[in-house]
């Protein structure tokens, strides 16, 4: 298979591929390099006959007998294919011979649902890929062994408007003098040991969009590094790689607003990073500006141009030589990295944790990083200032993926609020964070092994920009473990979505890749508790009717927040989901409504729990008394009944501690809470007493 399409000679001893041994090269994959030339029982290339027989070129004398002889043609065979004009990659005449030889990379004639992906190509001209010929499990993606692009340009097209791209596979060797551009949503893939020529001096282009917003931040990482012919996965600056369609960006060095012009103006302010920084330290933040080196696979911040709103694109262009093959960035213990997807590829999230953890078998020898990858996410405020920033880290592992917290307060004025959940595809020049797991310094790696081509607008790959809506119900059809997410709504309007999943690679206790921390604190706030830790989203090994996982809620201000089923992926309908208020030794089933309840501020842990049984199997008890909960909210001057089971209750009562009636309510909603105005009265301890057909409830409340 690696000599397809060409001929091979003896290099040294062993066998090697003509191409390559007579440009002097040696890929790194290299499946012949072992195989001895004196184990060969005959070669016949095919270009000598004597007479009716074909030459063995082996040395071995093997002659071979040609039957049924017709007529002897000159060579034409594709050793390589070698462009011929500028054109289409699909049309014959693009290639020297293409009329009597099939198409580079394209369906084999043998069986039509599958491509040769063992081609070598050499191109000089300006040639365009189009990948819709090719079989629908293909994906858009065309793969080749080798590719010389030594001059002109190759274009893979697409759209970005239209979601359009395709795909181009390097399997062995890719040298590039000429340039390749990567329309709209292609991609450039090279697999594990795929090497990329230190020597070549050309460079690859790719778009991405971020906001245009001049006020919203996004996280980037470039796929190329600077052009040069000594080194591969090179450092750059921003100027050397980043480029307003065709023209150079206009770096604006002193200010904090990027202009609407052409090119484009940024002010270079916003470009930090945070390389190997201590954990969750604002002061640790690197100024970069656009002047400052950013090395390959380390991620960085900027702002838009003012282009548009928060909803709509900038579109940026990538210039430089593709990194490619391992890039490692030291990580050391008690720090943060920002860092980011290096490649002209998407990379499987999945495949990085897993390289970079102990948890997948013969992968990482320690856990490197803590398992969780966090996506910043900046709504909306048009605003510089720090503290009004409107944004948070939507969290992934191998469990899935919740979205960025959130406070309705402040983003209800902008109109715009985060609804992004990171897919497992990472796209093109996604930055994200990660924190450290293990002592001492150890190497972040990314690997060509976590390359794939999946385009950005597909559900599984999310590029974290304010206008796109991916949300937790587009998730891989493939996946079919179980999940539960669930969104808490605070009396404040803060919000967080959390995440429990089974995976029989998890346990009750913490997982390293499966368990994710709660890396931001909200002054309202939910959390999955796990060994009196926080966690935003927690893998457990089954859903069954013992299992309990326990929530922690923190309330600023006293007031009734909401816990609700966001969304349920492969949940059978038969599994009941209940909280269990274990101070009420209440059960709501959250698949019948949403859960509401009154309570005051401050941390409640060790209350509330996720169940999938009532306790002994006895269900809910309708009319149990004890179920409800009364309180008096100074801040409103308000009595608060809580009737999470929506019982009947006749009145309420409320006494001073001589016993003298001063309120009395009747005819009561029946509702889960329910606020009456009780105002004007005098400081002091007063009783509180709900009565119903079924008993009555008493309780005691401070009133100043």
């Amino acid at each position: 298979r690696y000599v397809m399409n060409q001929e091979i000679k003896e290099n040294g001893t062993f066998v090697g591929p003509t191409y390559f041994v007579d440009k002097s090269v040696t890929p790194s994959k290299n499946e012949t390099s072992t195989l001895p030339w004196a184990d060969l029982a005959a070669y016949y290339p095919m270009s000598t006959y004597t007479y009716t027989n074909t030459k063995d070129e082996s040395g071995n004398g093997n002659q071979g007998a040609l039957r049924q002889l017709r007529t002897v043609d000159r060579q034409t065979a594709p050793l390589p294919y070698i462009s011929n004009q500028n054109g289409d990659w699909d049309t014959s005449s693009t290639w020297i011979n293409g009329n009597v030889q099939t198409i580079p990379g394209s369906n084999s004639i043998v069986d039509n649902t599958k491509t040769i992906d063992w081609n070598i190509i050499q191109t000089n001209h300006n040639i365009t890929l189009d990948n819709s010929s090719l079989p629908s499990t293909n994906n858009g993606n065309r793969s080749v062994l080798g590719l010389f692009v030594d001059s002109n340009k190759l274009t893979v097209i697409g759209d970005t408007s239209l979601n359009s791209g395709y795909g181009l596979t390097v399997s062995h060797y890719l040298y590039l003098d000429g340039d390749i551009d990567l329309e709209g949503e292609s991609q450039l893939i090279q697999t594990t040991g795929s090497d990329l020529a230190v020597t070549s001096a050309g460079k690859v282009e790719r778009d991405q969009q971020g906001t245009a917003d001049t006020f919203i931040y996004n996280y980037w990482s470039s796929p190329v590094g600077i052009p040069n012919t000594t080194s591969n996965n090179n450092s750059y600056t921003l100027p050397n790689v980043m480029r307003d369609g065709t023209q150079n960006i206009n770096w604006i060095t002193s200010g904090y607003n990027g202009t609407d012009t052409a090119p484009v103006g940024l002010a270079d302010y916003w470009v930090w990073k945070y390389a190997n920084q201590l954990n969750d330290n604002y002061a640790s933040w690197q100024h970069v500006r656009s002047s400052g080196t950013i090395q390959a696979g380390e991620g960085f911040t900027m702002k838009g141009p003012g282009s548009g709103t928060p909803s709509e694109d900038q579109n940026y262009v990538f210039v430089g030589k593709p990194n490619n093959g391992d890039i490692t960035l030291t990580l050391s213990a008690g720090n943060d990295y920002l860092i980011g997807n290096p490649y002209a590829s998407a990379i499987d999230a999945n495949e990085f944790i897993l390289d970079n953890t102990n948890t997948g078998a013969g992968r990482a020898s320690t856990d490197i990083i803590d398992g969780s990858l966090y996506f910043w996410e900046h709504f909306a405020n048009a605003t510089h200032n720090l503290a009004e920033y409107e944004g948070g880290y939507a969290t992934r592992n191998l469990i899935d993926g919740v979205k960025a917290r959130s406070n309705h307060i402040l983003i209800n004025a902008s109109g715009v609020v985060g609804e992004k959940i990171p897919g497992r595809y990472i796209p093109v020049s996604q930055g994200f964070f990660v924190t450290a797991f293990s002592t001492g310094d150890n190497n972040i790696s990314f690997k060509n092994s976590q390359r794939v081509f999946r385009k950005e607008g597909d559900s599984t790959s999310v590029f974290m920009k304010t206008n796109n809506k991916n949300t937790a119900g587009s998730i891989e059809n493939a996946d079919t473990r179980q999940k539960i997410w669930l969104m808490f709504d605070s009396s404040n309007g803060y919000h967080r979505q959390i995440l429990a999943g089974v995976d029989e690679n998890a346990t009750d206790l913490v997982d390293i890749g499966y368990d994710a921390k709660l890396n931001e604190y909200n002054a309202e706030d939910m959390f999955w508790e796990i060994n009196s830790e926080k966690f935003v989203i927690q893998g457990v090994s089954n859903f069954d009717t013992y299992q309990v996982l326990p929530l922690g809620v923190k309330a600023n201000t006293e007031g009734e927040i909401t816990i609700r089923i966001d969304e349920l992926q492969n949940i059978p309908e038969s599994t009941d989901i209940f909280i269990h208020d274990t101070v009420l030794d209440t059960y709501h089933d959250l698949r019948e409504n949403d859960f509401s309840i009154y309570l005051t501020s401050g941390m409640h842990t060790s209350r509330f729990e996720i169940v999938f049984e009532t306790d002994s199997a006895l269900g809910i008890n309708d009319d149990n008394i004890e179920s409800i909960d009364l309180h008096y909210s100074n801040s409103n001057e308000t009595i608060i009944l809580v009737n999470p089971n929506y019982l009947q209750i006749d009145t309420i009562e409320l006494f001073d501690m001589l016993g003298k009636s001063i309120q009395r309510i009747t005819e009561i909603p029946v509702e889960n809470t329910v606020e009456i105005k009780a105002s004007n009265l005098s400081s002091g301890t007063y009783i509180l007493k709900a009565s119903a057909e079924f008993g009555i409830t008493t309780k005691k409340v401070i009133i100043n």
